[in-house]
């Protein structure tokens, strides 16, 4: 009998197939399985930047109102399991390969690319665990995506930026239509503020001609913001909450999520700011005392989630610098990345993870801008290139760039996203 890592490379290997948008394949396998997805209520995320955060602090609320919850995202930091969260924690291997052999031949018949499949053992293995409520993050755009067949209570548009291009379009107004494709006749829609007046009126028609409402949220909605011992807080509604997730972007974030669980009809603050306070979410500036040296792991793989790393860093070590390790995919921006990893580091170490994607080192060392004064060097692999930013580096050290890149760190140091992972009986 195959083992977990078997299934998991045979399943990866699906995307050879390609990105096949469309939702003809995933209605198709969901009907052949009653479809299970609409077993539990559900939120639905999309958006460029900031859709991992929301959807955690939207599970985290629910398992602390008492529900058992589900949570789907992707893509995964160090194990497969990590994008199959029941109440707070990953799966065990068991449990998804038991959901996997029962839904083998729907997969393979219906020839359903890697995303597909994954989504679809989500669906049947949330209905198994008797989830009461789910929290589903797209993987790329929104109106053709794999997940995009679920008749969510209310649907979630974090902050959009330019991504996925070859797919999604080159201008913001095209990105934004193919996130809004997520939004549903009647279901009320939460959306990042968008920095373009154009964007927020095409949001607006959108939700006009579904019979949907629109609902706006930026920073300037909340009444305070401050930070304390480097955390963020801001005080809405005349509630205080915190935020375990650093970063000043995080409060817009942590307020769409408040708004849609408001629009859901959990409206106690103080019981919403408890859960939010609980969120843990791997990778999004995860700080680590490692051998003594203080290390940040931080999943910003295009230019307007570096920035937003860069920003933070400065923030919390004003006139620091860092000695950066990082790796990224060669379809994405690197050299919007690497000028905002460039404001904040004193050395930069450019290496490559295990997969095809991602870029050459050489590659990456030509997209460093001209006027960069630090020093600039090429490791093979991530492993050896964390040891030696550990072993060589005074600064803070910050493994940075493509989920990839921080996952194959975390694992050279021993970093566990999510620690120990639960039992869960298939």
């Amino acid at each position: 009998m195959e083992s977990s890592s078997q299934i998991s490379q045979r399943l990866f290997s699906r995307t050879t197939h390609g990105i096949k948008l469309g939702l003809e394949r995933m209605r198709a396998a969901a009907d052949r399985l009653g479809n299970p997805q609409r077993e539990y209520l559900s939120f639905h995320v999309a958006g460029t930047n900031g859709k991992g955060s929301v959807c955690a602090y939207l599970e985290s609320c629910l398992r602390g109102m008492g529900f058992p919850t589900g949570l789907f995202m992707s893509p995964h930091i160090v194990d497969f399991e990590e994008r199959f969260i029941v109440n707070g924690r990953p799966v065990t291997s068991d449990a998804w390969v038991a959901v996997y052999r029962d839904l083998e031949t729907t997969i393979e018949e219906l020839g359903l690319t890697f995303f597909e499949a994954a989504t679809l053992i989500a669906f049947e293995l949330f209905k198994r665990e008797k989830v009461r409520w789910a929290v589903f993050e797209t993987g790329m755009g929104g109106r053709l995506d794999a997940t995009n067949i679920l008749a969510p209570g209310v649907s979630v548009i974090t902050r959009l930026a330019m991504d996925h291009r070859e797919f999604l379009g080159n201008d913001l107004a095209s990105i934004a239509r193919e996130k809004l494709g997520i939004v549903k006749r009647g279901v009320p829609l939460v959306m990042a503020e968008p920095d373009d007046p154009a964007i927020r009126e095409l949001a607006t028609e959108w939700c006009l001609r579904s019979g949907s409402t629109c609902e706006f949220v930026s920073p300037g909605m909340v009444q305070e913001t401050g930070r304390a011992g480097g955390a963020p807080w801001f005080r809405y509604h005349d509630q205080r909450f915190g935020l375990p997730l650093a970063g000043g972007y995080q409060v817009q974030n942590a307020l769409a999520a408040v708004r849609a669980l408001a629009a859901a009809g959990f409206g106690d603050f103080a019981l919403v700011a408890e859960g939010i306070r609980r969120t843990h979410l791997p990778g999004r500036f995860q700080v680590a005392s490692i051998k003594g040296t203080t290390v940040i792991f931080d999943v910003g793989h295009n230019p307007d989630a570096a920035a937003s790393f860069a920003d933070t860093f400065a923030a919390l070590y004003p006139g620091e610098k860092a000695c950066i390790v990082t790796g990224i995919m060669k379809d994405k921006d690197a050299s919007g990345v690497l000028e905002r990893y460039c404001g904040v580091a004193s050395r930069i170490i450019l290496t490559r993870p295990g997969v095809e994607r991602s870029a050459t080192t050489a590659d990456l060392r030509t997209k460093i801008p001209a006027g960069f004064a630090g020093r600039v060097e090429e490791i093979r692999s991530v492993a050896e290139a964390v040891e030696v930013a550990l072993a060589s580096c005074e600064e803070k050290v910050c493994v940075v760039g493509s989920f990839y890149t921080v996952g194959e760190g975390m694992k050279a140091l021993g970093v566990a996203p999510y620690g120990q992972a639960r039992s869960v009986q298939p």
